[in-house]
């Protein structure tokens, strides 16, 4: 399937939405790496383990973490479909 130059100047649109969402996303997540001084690889773990507590911050830095893996997987596929 061939991409129109119209269709490709949209996902160039969404892919730089993406770089917005996933800056932002970053941002957040290294506040709580410091705010809590523990990486988001360990704190994933430790917070799907059932290891922390009920914290709003906990399931804020959780939600961020999971979209921030999303954002990425979609802007990853939009640079492929561009190029």
């Amino acid at each position: 399937m061939q991409i129109t130059e119209e269709i490709k100047t949209l996902l160039r649109r969404e892919y730089l939405l993406c770089s917005n969402a996933i800056a932002f996303y970053k941002r957040a997540i290294k506040d709580f790496e410091q705010k809590y001084n523990l990486s988001t690889r360990a704190f994933l773990k430790k917070f799907e383990a059932g290891e922390v507590g009920d914290d709003a911050d906990y399931f804020d830095w959780y939600g961020f973490a999971k979209l921030l893996d999303q954002w990425q997987k979609t802007q990853s596929a939009i640079r492929s479909a561009i190029q």
